[in-house]
């Protein structure tokens, strides 16, 4: 788990005695270029009013301009994420599929939320014709739920999108998983696999 969230959510009001302990609102698209490949994904967070309330606070102590403060919260957060792959799981057949490095992101604050906006490369482009390609966005902890947010589809972009659509799959955890998840307090860590579990998969199909 990123700590920079972790220490957030620690701090933000009230009490919850189960994962996940903050969330996010998801919007992805998947940019294509002209071969037809996927060669990065755009992906947009939400944060829940709690973390945004943090951040709030922070950046009226500190005194900064909100968005100096928030360009460098968001460049912190993006950082630590790195070594996460971002909390993006791409795979072509099930195989994992190489991210690089962030360099262009935004950040600001909507109806009373923080986002951030931030641009994912491919290592390589990938050619989903040539196998199934997915992805999800998780923390792999589940201390932090992200999940799409309602009503906003996936959108493809780019000359060589033509022919190919995107469907979320959403996650169907079994019932223990379930109550492992609500049994898990603040001060407990669950095992990497626990996010995947509860995350939605992104599946891309092209003609």
């Amino acid at each position: 788990m990123a700590l920079w969230l972790l220490a957030a959510v620690t701090a933000a009001p009230g009490e919850v005695a189960a994962h996940p302990h903050g969330w996010i609102d998801l919007r992805s698209r998947v940019v294509f270029d002209d071969q037809g490949r996927a060669a990065a994904f755009e992906f947009e967070w939400l944060f829940d009013e709690f973390y945004t309330l943090f951040i709030a606070e922070e950046f009226i102590a500190d005194g900064r301009p909100p968005s100096e403060f928030l360009a460098e919260i968001a460049n912190t957060n993006l950082a630590n994420l790195a070594e996460h792959d971002y909390f993006a799981d791409v795979k072509l057949d099930s195989q994992p599929v190489a991210v690089g490095e962030v360099t262009q992101y935004e950040t600001g604050l909507r109806d009373e939320r923080l986002w951030l906006r931030f641009s994912l490369p491919l290592q390589d482009p990938v050619d989903p014709r040539s196998g199934r390609l997915t992805f999800a966005v998780y923390d792999p902890t589940y201390f932090i739920e992200i999940l799409h947010e309602e009503g906003e589809p996936i959108v493809l972009s780019g000359s060589g999108s033509q022919g190919c659509s995107a469907e979320i799959e959403p996650p169907s955890p079994s019932l223990s998983d379930i109550a492992f998840a609500s049994a898990l307090d603040r001060t407990q860590s669950a095992a990497d696999g626990l996010g995947e579990v509860f995350a939605e998969i992104v599946r891309l199909e092209c003609r």
